[in-house]
């Protein structure tokens, strides 16, 4: 309950600060297990994302950002959980695919680190690997703005707008659990993730 009260408190907060859009919310599962995968340029983007979506998201985040003990309480409040960065952390693949077989969703960056600026690196094959075993969809976002209201060294967040574009469902093919079905499915979500990006410039240019 205490959850519910803090999300609407900051999803209020996000609509009169941020002015922030969201679009493709009737995409996102009301019910069974899907990955959220996004870009990730500031700190903000899985608080307001969590804010903005109805279904509960279990964020993977660095193990470094548990250690100071405020962060630790508060991630542990959100229900994220931690990824050791530069190696296969089985303890963080076991707590995702606990989740996904209770039905729960899961939110993954898949580049791996905070961007200051919405260009896309090679993504890592975490979130496709958990897909193609869970058998369940990927549900693609990108999020703009947040570069911009709490920029690299900033302690202040800035009154500026921030919009979230949600894709259609991307579904692991039929072919099992093989390297390349999981390649695929990671190449499809880069392609995703680009078109979402480009439909964000795209408003921005009409708005102009």
């Amino acid at each position: 309950m205490l959850y519910t009260l803090l999300k609407q408190l900051v999803r209020m907060f996000l609509k009169g600060y941020h002015r922030i859009q969201v679009s493709g919310k009737d995409l996102v599962p009301t019910e069974k297990a899907f990955i959220l995968v996004g870009n990730h340029v500031s700190y903000l983007d899985p608080f307001y994302i969590s804010a903005m979506l109805e279904r509960r998201i279990h964020f993977m985040a660095k193990a470094e950002a548990f250690r100071p003990l405020l962060f630790r309480l508060f991630l542990r409040f959100a229900e994220a959980f931690p990824v050791s960065r530069g190696k296969t952390d089985l303890n963080s693949i076991r707590t995702a695919m606990s989740y996904l077989k209770q039905g729960e969703a899961v939110g993954i960056f898949p580049e791996g680190k905070i961007k200051g600026d919405n260009s896309f690196e090679e993504l890592k094959q975490g979130a496709a690997y958990l897909a193609v075993r869970a058998r369940c969809p990927i549900i693609p976002v990108f999020i703009d703005g947040t570069e911009k209201a709490l920029p690299s060294g900033s302690f202040w967040i800035r009154p500026v707008p921030v919009s979230i574009r949600i894709g259609r469902p991307i579904f692991p093919s039929e072919k099992g659990k093989s390297k390349e079905n999981q390649s695929d499915l990671s190449r499809r979500i880069q392609q995703a993730l680009l078109a979402l990006k480009e439909q964000a410039q795209l408003k921005k240019l009409v708005e102009f």
